[in-house]
């Protein structure tokens, strides 16, 4: 598993569904506008440029754990006394510098936020700071998809940079605000930083940074240099960036915070544990007026576990809390989704069988320092870490279509005949169970290990044997002839 210098830390929270997967922290809040009860619009991006902490708390009138965070009395506090200056209930000596926000993000009424039928309580009455709800009058739940909301209750942090960080069910919130950067001060200043540990595949890694303009100045350019252990491998003078909208690149142009991903190109000929390092610096050609606000992007290359076993399923165990650290195990070619979960899983498989001769990727979002093993379908371990960056990437591959392992050994051991078979299929050897399948893979015949297994009730035509021994399956075509 690749290291970034910067670590975060997921505080254990409720789920009731897992849809989604929460937002990674360090990535970048989406910008709304929605309108509370009073009838009062608030947009995101206007606190959060004029320097204020951002405090989301995404609940469901519902859920018993939203219910105790909300009577705490925690984020009531947080705004009373440091909420912006002249804000309804807010105090006349606050530090001015927060804002807080609770949004029922399950489409639920206003009258259950009232404590009609179906919540837990009056979310109302005494509450101080701003309640959105999403009944669809004006606001939806589309806001809680648009921050991947995957459990209730869900807290946010966002700082004044736009970075977001899910910081849980605190007691003490504001404590939390000092971690924050101060806001842009300096005419070029470009922060840069990585959100996870991506790699392109099994023999590559194509590195993916995000450069944030910090100045008050637009950023035209930057210069990024990479590194392979600590020699340089190239410069590029990123002054473009591709318009999804219209498709084409467009000079760089950003605004004060915003921020733009950055696709290196792909890094070949890397062995595992080469360090790759990458610096970002000259924005707008000139020095950075404060390089310590970058972040120290290196990591160790790993390019995962070669030859896996394919013809069989794998197991799947990751340390943690349920519905906390949610996990993708991708398909690289083609980003298929062939499992996934949370934390607290134990033994899990695949959905989709391996291929021969793939590359597949572990993706993991929002890691505590959950471990994680998989292991193949003959033992060998192909992924195993700890899970404690934003978002973290691991890969393995798996061996050529004519596995030349346990397979052998077994086929050797094993003798089947007759082939073609009228009657009666006789197996000499060890092993532990058989499956027969027609060719549309419907099982019709299953069988503890015996020496003849009766066929005489299967149609003449072709059919796939599969012998299991010792958690090794190999597969035979047999004729039945009549």
């Amino acid at each position: 598993m690749k290291k970034i210098t910067t670590i975060f830390t997921i505080i254990t929270l409720f789920s009731l569904s897992n849809s989604y997967a929460q937002l990674a922290n360090g990535s970048v809040a989406p910008d709304f506008t929605l309108t509370d009860l009073n009838g009062t619009t608030h947009n995101l991006y206007d606190y959060i440029d004029d320097g204020y902490t951002v405090f989301l708390d995404f609940s469901a009138v519902w859920c018993p754990p939203c219910w105790g965070y909300h009577q705490s009395g925690a984020l009531e506090d947080l705004y009373i006394n440091h909420g912006p200056s002249g804000l309804p209930n807010v105090s006349a000596t606050t530090t001015n510098d927060v804002m807080v926000f609770f949004i029922e993000g399950d489409g639920s009424s206003v009258a259950q936020l009232n404590g009609g039928s179906g919540s837990q309580g009056d979310w109302v009455t005494g509450t101080p700071y701003p309640i959105i709800c999403t009944d669809g009058n004006p606001n939806s739940t589309s806001i809680a998809n648009v921050y991947s909301i995957g459990y209730w209750p869900t807290v946010y942090q966002i700082c004044p940079n736009r970075i977001l960080t899910e910081c849980g069910q605190t007691a003490t919130p504001y404590s939390l605000v000092s971690a924050c950067l101060p806001p842009p001060s300096q005419q070029n200043d470009a922060r840069s930083f990585m959100t996870n540990s991506a790699s392109s595949g099994c023999s590559s890694v194509t590195p993916e940074i995000n450069v944030q303009n910090y100045g008050l100045s637009n950023l035209t350019s930057v210069k990024i240099d990479v590194s392979v252990n600590g020699l340089l491998q190239s410069t590029t003078i990123y002054d473009t960036t591709w318009n999804s909208t219209t498709s084409q690149y467009e000079p760089l142009n950003l605004n004060t915070l915003d921020i733009v991903d950055v696709l290196l190109d792909p890094i070949t000929g890397l062995v595992n544990n080469d360090l790759i390092s990458i610096d970002v610096s000259m924005p707008n050609g000139v020095v950075d007026a404060d390089p310590s606000n970058n972040q120290t992007i290196s990591y160790i290359v790993d390019l995962g576990f070669d030859n896996a076993y394919w013809d069989g399923d794998l197991s799947i165990t990751v340390s943690g809390a349920e519905f906390v650290n949610s996990w993708y195990l991708k398909k690289v070619s083609n980003d298929l989704i062939i499992a996934s979960g949370w934390g607290g899983e134990t033994g899990a498989s695949n959905w989709f069988p391996l291929e021969f001769e793939e590359c597949y990727t572990l993706q993991s979002i929002n890691g505590g320092g959950e471990s994680y093993t998989v292991t193949d379908f003959v033992g060998n371990i192909v992924l195993q870490g700890t899970i404690s960056l934003a978002e973290e990437f691991d890969n393995f591959s798996t061996g050529a279509e004519v596995w030349t392992g346990v397979e052998d050994e077994i086929n050797n051991s094993i003798n089947i005949y007759p082939n073609p078979v009228k009657d009666n299929l006789f197996i000499e050897g060890q092993y532990d169970y058989l499956d027969i399948f027609d060719l549309f893979g419907r099982l019709l015949i299953s069988s503890n290990a015996k020496t003849e297994i009766d066929v005489s009730k299967l149609s003449s035509g072709t059919y796939v044997l599969e012998i299991i021994s010792n958690n090794i399956k190999i597969s035979e075509k047999i004729i039945i002839s009549k």
